[in-house]
């Protein structure tokens, strides 16, 4: 495995250790039943920035033309 993608999967690993536990952070900063904004959008920008690299990745390993989009919603889970 050369070590950007260990790089990539290690990222990946701390994500999903973490995931848990910044959920519940946001949870138990609810205001009123609203989600914290700040926190919510470090959240966001972490989870898009890994999720970036990941379809990057992928991009590079199929030779550029996989041409997959990226958008919004439920992410297909």
């Amino acid at each position: 495995m050369i070590t950007k993608d260990r790089k990539l999967l290690a990222r990946l690993a701390t994500v999903n250790r973490n995931l848990g536990e910044v959920v519940i952070d946001l949870m138990q900063h609810q205001d009123g039943g609203e989600l914290p904004a700040d926190r919510l959008a470090d959240m966001a920008t972490a989870l898009f920035t890994l999720a970036i690299d990941m379809a990057s990745r992928a991009e590079e390993l199929d030779g550029g033309g996989a041409g997959r989009v990226v958008e919004g919603g439920d992410g297909g889970w």
